[in-house]
């Protein structure tokens, strides 16, 4: 590791694709001439070019970002674009039209006008500036994201596309934020570090590995030239009538501080430093507000050094955060006392070094290094207690402590910590098993009903994930003329991964898993972007090669065969290709085609193999086993679109997709002696196909708007690795041969799968010289989305499926938000009046239902006969004074029978069988 630092503190890349260029042409304003030698020049950098013999200049490696271009030559009057948006590995076209000096020199200034369409995109994707996350009803990246056409949103997470949800990787400013146990997102960026997020739903180029889906790439804010800085606070503890306050009042407080701009005396070092605060009672979506108690914190800094003349940059990001929470759950736990919590941690440090060699080449280094670690269990409320825990503290889960033995391989005194004593032995001492039966559940069950729910003992699960990953990247990329833009790079991922896990902590054999493992990838890639006048290409060609170091009993079955096999390494070739072909200034076609591949989750692959694992795992029923044999999972995609600019404000786009995914990882039944397991193999397929229509109108005339519909067909044979293993446990018989469940031999709708999607938002802003006083300066910003229902399968009361796989349908939803912003100068500073709104018009939104009625808050049991009940006396045990509803101290048949039917109508009341109601949260910012 300390071979690395110097690596760390020097390194950097570009990996992110954080730069864009500018290009366009300079003219005379009269005659239409060209101005050879002319000066563009991008303010508050060095950046800059001058015009050839045809009055064309192009201005390579931009940082994303906002800025004021300014073109001048001698003897005529300058002109300046203001407010020009350069988006990450895009082109942003200028063109100056100058006039000839009359008497003095005189500077133009008009703002750019974003252009609607990107001439030099090949790709499915839309860039989302900071700008724009300022005006949307908006608090996180992830709402951002959802807003996108093609991308949707289930229980099982973000999918783009109809891809699973692990299928969708995440950048920050070029650094992979992935978890590898289970390919989840890892952490989300404070929103006001953002300066520009971009979803990439189709075509990514050949320098994206590790993704199927989709690439979420969020490049982050630097310091300007001037100093700025701005605070937020944004509440909804307004109400305090308590008829609105137990409907509105979720104890949500969010805080936002950020500050940028030089260091002082060195204007070439720049800072950008922001933090952000969240704390709600209630952060479940649900039909009302359920306790369910949230806590996070993130910080982001980011340091910048402009080497002179513009020869290159050196950059040091850092970010980190902790997210905290106890879950809330409805069903058998919707009174239980020890809901488990949740806390994870994350670091990210990455160095860049961005250096030109001359004016056409950029060599780029980056070296950042990630942390991530996460608990699942029984929150101690006790030890925080005894330990004086404040709010702003850890929570605390329940032998946390045995972590630490596990992590360093000893005890405290030094003795060697085995994984098995610790994991199973020690950790047994801390539970209790939880009970829906007995005097202690129903002393804390509101119903006095045995059977029904847990309320007393420890949560089932104790659990640990931690990975700490090295990431380096090289690349080069060298401009040949105004067509050529050659890249290639090669990059690597370390990783040093840690997983505890008992799922029954209570018991001497539990289901219990570790492995510790040390896999690595590395990749290549060269790719060629040419823009040619009538055609833009993007050629690419990735390799991708894996080693996961991971080994296991060959005869896992036979203890008398100690046999250790190792995984095989795996390497892969993927060809990327797109065009996009200007028909003419305001239209263009494209088209591209690629072939993508990713790791499985590495818990499909390391969980339960280890030696000292799998054959105590396999001495019990129902153990699932990882398979140290799986290879990458693929995706071939193919895409075409048209995009259109009506006039010039209107531009409407078209884009069709077909995509086909094989060898997902899913579970299979394995027959052995002396008894069959359960293991991951590659055995899913996908196939996603559809389109989606877009139609966006740019601010003109105080008014906005912008409308994406998408049609989507997605098929798979599971919508997620264990589903399989669940439907042959919980599933009961196939409905037609009345026989044990076999896997599917055709594809089904996916859980995940929405036939329609609509985005629409309408923004409204209203100049700061208004004619009504109270309005100058108003924006406001509505925002529509319309859900079509998400499959299911019909069941009958014992649950067997009485159709096939995701035969029904949810109903859909539909939902409005609002931001709405007044602002007031005082001085030099801006103070910012806001309020923001979520479910405007309160509707009900169905996201789950019962299989068994697809009513989301019926499940449809008959009502049971009063000879299943009988008599208790206050001496029985099993008496409880709830449901002794006259208190003579006897349980008549028909108390018990009323008591029981209280407690299954509350049973199956679920709240988060829908989304949230309106909701109503003000809020204040000071800015400079």
């Amino acid at each position: 590791m300390k071979k690395l630092w110097p690596l760390i503190l020097v390194g950097a890349l570009l990996f992110g694709a954080e730069y864009g260029k500018i290009t366009g042409r300079v003219r005379d304003a009269e005659t239409g001439e060209a101005l050879i030698g002319a000066d563009v020049i991008v303010e508050g950098t060095e950046l800059g070019a001058a015009t050839d013999e045809k009055g064309e200049f192009v201005i390579l490696y931009v940082p994303a970002g906002t800025y004021s271009v300014t073109a001048s030559y001698l003897s005529y009057d300058p002109f300046t674009y203001a407010q020009v948006i350069v988006n990450a590995d895009q082109t942003t076209t200028l063109n100056f039209r100058l006039k000839p000096t009359v008497i003095e020199v005189e500077k133009v200034t008009v703002v750019a006008e974003r252009p609607p369409i990107v001439i030099s995109q090949t790709q499915s994707g839309h860039s989302v500036t900071s700008q724009d996350i300022s005006r949307l009803p908006v608090t996180t990246i992830n709402q951002v994201v959802t807003l996108q056409a093609g991308v949707s949103t289930s229980n099982l997470g973000t999918h783009i596309r109809g891809g699973r949800n692990e299928e969708v990787t995440y950048y920050v400013d070029g650094i992979m934020t992935k978890v590898p146990h289970t390919g989840a997102q890892s952490t989300q960026i404070n929103a006001s570090a953002v300066e520009e997020v971009t979803v990439v739903s189709g075509g990514f180029d050949a320098e994206y590995g590790e993704a199927l889906s989709g690439i979420i790439n969020v490049v982050t804010k630097e310091g300007g030239s001037k100093p700025s800085g701005s605070f937020r606070y944004l509440t909804d503890e307004i109400f305090f009538m308590d008829n609105l306050k137990d409907k509105l009042n979720f104890g949500y407080n969010f805080y936002d501080l950020s500050l940028g701009g030089p260091v002082p005396a060195v204007q070439r070092l720049r800072y950008f430093l922001s933090g952000e605060l969240t704390l709600t009672d209630a952060y479940r979506d649900a039909l009302y507000k359920v306790p369910s108690p949230r806590n996070i914190y993130r910080a982001q800094t980011r340091l910048s050094y402009m080497m002179p003349n513009n020869k290159g940059k050196v950059t040091f990001s850092g970010f980190n955060s902790r997210d905290q929470y106890v879950t809330w759950s409805s069903g058998n736990l919707k009174y239980f006392q020890r809901k488990p919590m949740s806390r994870t941690k994350n670091y990210i440090l990455s160095t860049t070094l961005n250096y030109m060699f001359g004016a056409q080449t950029l060599f780029s280094l980056k070296a950042g290094m990630t942390h991530y670690d996460r608990v699942y269990g029984t929150r101690d409320y006790e030890w925080e207690e005894e330990n004086d825990q404040k709010w702003f503290n850890d929570y605390r889960m329940k032998a946390e402590h045995c972590i630490d033995y596990l992590v360093s391989d000893k005890y405290p005194n030094g003795e060697p910590a085995y994984p098995k004593d610790v994991i199973v032995d020690s950790i047994l001492q801390y539970h209790t098993e939880y009970t829906n039966r007995d005097v202690q559940a129903l002393r804390y069950n509101p119903y006095g009903v045995e059977g029904m729910y847990y309320t007393y003992g420890d949560y089932r699960v104790w659990r640990y994930w931690q990975n700490d990953d090295i990431q380096a990247r090289f690349d080069i990329s060298h401009a040949i003329g105004k067509i050529h833009e050659f890249k290639t790079g090669v990059d690597y991922v370390g990783y040093n991964l840690k997983y505890y896990d008992n799922n029954l902590p209570w018991v001497t054999n539990p289901f219990w898993d570790y492995y510790e493992r040390t896999p690595y990838k590395v990749a290549a890639y060269i790719q060629d972007k040419m823009d040619f006048e009538g055609l833009i290409a993007r050629l690419g060609l990735r390799f991708d090669y894996f080693d996961p170091k991971g080994f296991t009993y060959k005869e896992p079955n036979n203890p008398k065969n100690d046999t250790i096999v190792w995984a095989e390494k795996s390497y892969k070739f993927s060809p990327r290709l797109g065009f996009s072909l200007p028909v003419t200034e305001r239209m263009k076609f494209r088209f591209n085609y690629g072939q993508y591949f990713q790791l499985p989750a590495l818990d499909d692959m390391f969980g339960t193999t280890d030696t000292a694992v799998i054959r105590l795992a396999l001495s019990r029923g129902n153990t699932i086993v990882g398979n140290i044999f799986m290879k990458p999972e693929k995706t071939v995609q193919y895409e075409v679109g048209i995009e259109n600019q009506f006039t010039q404000d209107v531009v409407m786009g078209f884009t069709a997709y077909f995509k086909d995914v094989y060898d997902l990882s899913q579970i299979r039944q394995v027959i052995a002696l002396p008894m069959p397991y359960f293991q991951f193999f590659n055995v899913d397929y996908g196939n996603i196909k559809g389109f989606e229509i877009s139609i966006q109108k740019t601010m003109s005339n105080m008014w906005a708007m912008g409308l994406s519909y998408t049609l989507q067909f997605a098929k798979g044979t599971a919508s997620y690795a264990g589903e399989f293993y669940y439907d042959f446990y919980y599933g009961g018989n196939d409905p037609i041969t009345g026989l044990p469940l076999q896997p599917p031999v055709i594809d089904y709708w996916l859980d995940f799968d929405e036939r329609n999607i609509v985005n629409a938002n309408l923004d409204l802003a209203l100049p700061e010289d208004f004619v009504f006083i109270p309005l100058q300066g108003f924006n406001s910003s509505f925002v529509f989305s319309f859900h079509s229902g998400h499959p299911y399968t019909p069941e009958d009361l014992k649950g067997n499926k009485t159709g096939d796989e995701n035969s029904a349908r949810m109903p859909g939803y539909w939902n409005v938000n609002l931001k709405a912003n007044r602002p007031i100068k005082i001085g030099p500073a801006k103070l910012n009046l806001s309020a923001l709104v979520n479910n405007l018009f309160n509707t009900k939104q169905v996201i789950e239902v019962y299989p068994t009625t697809g009513d989301p808050d019926n499940h449809g049991d008959p009502e049971p006969t009063i000879t299943q009940f009988g008599y208790l006396t206050i001496a029985s045990s099993r008496y409880s004074p709830q449901a002794d509803y006259n208190h003579d101290g006897i349980l008549t048949p028909p108390e018990q029978k009323k008591a029981y039917i209280a407690a299954r109508t509350d049973y199956y009341l679920d709240p988060t069988n829908y989304n949230g109601p309106f909701r109503v949260q003000l809020g204040v910012s000071l800015g400079f």
